[in-house]
């Protein structure tokens, strides 16, 4: 947690904090077979899991990984509240299926949900209460969608890029339904957990200082033009990044064209960027915030991830202040020029591998 910190205070001459995450929550990159068939339907299943990984997981390698339980049912809980329906899978992550919103007017009926009743928040809740009453370890709230991905599952691509241009207005009165119900949602988990506003355990495997409020994903945020997102998406952001005292913006990919629109924000205090190994866009976003806001570089472990550090850290010369690295190993995934690909690594050879790399780029 000291280097850490030392990332979000922009110190210099430190260790840099590395986190090799082999102890996820979530089915995705996984083989069928070591996917608990009731993983999503029974508590104590997805708490003995979760716990086997973290075993597991120091029996592999020497980094930076702290351990904290997930109450996890997939990427489509807050949409799930409005009605959207979730389909569940035995080997896959539960998903969202169609959105529901067919007409403009159909957003004057949207209401903030009720997490005591509403779509799959009383499961979230029912699984925090197992977490609390058989372990003392971290909880942290179940993964978090934005305004902008909240209203692509709720609304429909389709429906929300052209209602942009032609019914501004209905557009932003859902945004703002959609930046209260992030609000009330996290708030009601951190009351239930008895944490405070401005405090969270971690941001998709990875630790974050106590001060740092929220985390949430903003993933289509790589397909919308600056000044859509400037318009729609900046102002809500920024109202639940200030509700919680400041905190992380999550998305995979590439959103180089709204580097502006981050520094703008004075909350942001966070960007976790899965960059699908596309060196170059990497390297530009990192560049761009470096000194104002911390760049958490993620990515399902490179096919190549020797030359994918060496690329980064001794050709490009990144800085290394203000930055927390992960590499987020699942064993058959791996992140290859912008893409995932499929393939089948064995954990603890990867780790093996990985443990030099550590040595080499980020051990002072």
């Amino acid at each position: 947690m000291q280097l850490i910190d030392n990332a979000y205070n922009f110190r210099k001459g430190k260790d840099t904090p590395f986190i090799f995450n082999t102890a996820n929550y979530f089915s995705f990159g996984y083989r069928p077979e070591e996917i608990p068939e009731d993983y999503y339907t029974n508590p104590q299943s997805q708490y003995e899991n979760q716990i086997r990984q973290f075993e597991r997981h120091y029996e592999l390698i020497d980094d930076n990984y702290l351990p904290y339980l997930m109450p996890w049912f997939g990427c489509g809980v807050t949409a799930s509240a409005f009605g959207v329906p979730i389909k569940f899978f035995t080997d896959k992550d539960p998903s969202t299926e169609y959105c529901i919103i067919n007409t403009p007017e159909d957003i004057d009926k949207m209401r903030v949900p009720d997490p005591e009743k509403d779509g799959l928040m009383p499961l979230v809740t029912k699984q925090i209460k197992y977490y609390m009453e058989n372990s003392d370890l971290p909880i942290n709230y179940t993964d978090n969608h934005g305004p902008l991905t909240t209203a692509v599952q709720v609304i429909g691509y389709e429906n929300l890029f052209f209602w942009m241009y032609d019914y501004p207005k209905k557009i932003h009165a859902a945004m703002e339904i959609f930046a209260e119900t992030v609000i009330q949602w996290v708030s009601f988990q951190k009351k239930l957990m008895g944490h405070r506003l401005n405090y969270s355990i971690g941001n998709q495997g990875v630790p974050v200082p106590p001060d740092m409020g929220i985390w949430f994903s903003d993933d289509d945020a790589i397909i919308l033009p600056p000044e859509l997102y400037r318009e729609f998406v900046v102002p809500y952001n920024e109202r639940i990044l200030e509700h919680f005292g400041g905190g992380i913006v999550h998305y995979c990919g590439s959103a180089n064209q709204h580097i502006d629109s981050f520094l703008s924000q004075k909350w942001l205090r966070g960007i976790n960027n899965f960059g699908l190994a596309k060196i170059e866009d990497v390297v530009k976003i990192r560049r761009a915030v470096e000194d104002r806001i911390v760049y958490i570089m993620c990515d399902f472990t490179p096919l190549d991830y020797s030359g994918y550090y060496k690329s980064l850290f001794e050709d490009a010369a990144l800085s290394k202040s203000g930055l927390v690295v992960q590499s987020l190993f699942a064993p058959t995934t791996a992140a290859q020029d912008g893409k995932y690909v499929l393939i089948d690594r064995d954990e603890k050879s990867v780790a093996n591998g990985m443990d030099a790399v550590i040595r080499q780029y980020f051990r002072v």
